[in-house]
């Protein structure tokens, strides 16, 4: 036989046999699998739930022990219609964690999105769903689930015991997300006179802070609203509180660029100095930044809620802030008065 002949030969059982080993992996991790999620959590005693986190603990240790044979499987385990509710949701943070790809975190959103929100552990849930958002996925789905879930709200014990309530979840899911997805999906929600969380998803809509959310305010009808949400979208459309630009700035527009392209990285360092050397730097911020600067200065927002704590509510509201100064314009709500200070 020719010697090229024999090396396609050779070449073809080769890949014939890794395939059958990683069929025979696939087809053991399955049935690993199936042995260990036959369970709901929210229904399991804490000695059961002792037990079950150690058998869980055996599947994530086999698929990282070979993850280029089995995050695939993974994968076709998760898209297929017959699998276990809650390993749709563990499995989907075992897929991210093997195969950190858009598509495995597409597929982790969608899982999330449909999971009990009584089995899963809530901050876990906010805040991964919130860092897809601010990842550039469409988290609204999710978000409306949280808005009409009895139970909606945990505890931060690294902050102050700060609980986390039904309007800070939901700013949470939406303020992470591109407004461009967010405020329709936010529209819809106020537009349904029913929908428990109406109320919130107006308030989060008055805080978007865009051209597109302001106009689409105006059309609102307020009736049905409480009297203080509606003073504060009356005030919005008509006096909203924006920043006054300092005449000198005392941080220029470069660094304050630099800080925050350095925060998207993941350092926020540069930004910290920033904000301990000029404490109220958002009169600068609005003095030299430039229309140009606008997209970045929503991701540095995105980025920043996207952590879920009490900070990122306040950073958000300071940012918030400083793009209604910077977008601003009485016929984006038919008329109005700017009032600076």
């Amino acid at each position: 036989m020719k010697p090229f002949l024999t090396a396609m030969l050779l070449m073809i059982v080769l890949q014939t046999s890794c395939a059958a080993q990683a069929q025979q992996s696939c087809t053991n991790f399955q049935a690993l699998v199936k042995a260990t999620y036959t369970f709901k959590p929210s229904k399991l005693s804490d000695s059961e739930r002792d037990s079950k986190a150690a058998a869980m603990d055996k599947v994530w240790d086999a698929a990282k022990a070979n993850p280029r044979e089995l995050a695939p499987c993974v994968r076709t385990m998760l898209e297929s219609t017959d699998s276990d509710p809650w390993f749709r949701f563990d499995g989907s943070n075992l897929l991210v964690s093997l195969d950190p790809s858009p598509e495995s975190k597409a597929i982790q959103v969608r899982h999330y999105t449909n999971a009990d929100l009584a089995d899963v552990h809530l901050q876990v849930w906010i805040e991964t769903l919130a860092q897809r958002g601010s990842e550039g996925f469409d988290v609204s789905e999710a978000a409306n689930r949280w808005l009409t879930y009895p139970k909606a709200s945990y505890f931060l014990p690294r902050h102050g015991v700060f609980e986390v309530q039904t309007f800070h979840g939901a700013l949470f899911l939406f303020g992470s997300m591109d407004e461009s997805q967010a405020t329709p999906a936010l529209l819809k929600i106020v537009n349904q006179a029913s929908h428990p969380g109406r109320e919130i998803a107006l308030l989060i809509l008055m805080d978007q802070a865009t051209p597109e959310s302001l106009r689409s305010l105006k059309q609102i009808d307020a009736q049905g609203f409480s009297y203080k949400t509606r003073q504060s979208l009356r005030t919005l459309l008509s006096n909203p509180q924006l920043f006054t630009p300092r005449a000198k700035p005392k941080t220029s527009r470069a660094e304050f660029v630099e800080a925050f392209n350095e925060i998207l990285s993941g350092n926020g360092e540069k930004f910290i100095r920033l904000i301990t050397q000029v404490p109220d730097g958002e009169v600068d911020v609005v003095a030299v930044l430039r229309p140009e600067d606008l997209p970045l200065v929503r991701k540095v927002r995105r980025r920043f809620i996207a952590n879920a704590t009490p900070h990122a509510i306040e950073f958000y509201d300071s940012f918030t802030r400083i793009l209604m100064t910077m977008i601003w314009k009485p016929e984006f709500v038919n008329g109005g008065i700017a009032h600076r200070n």
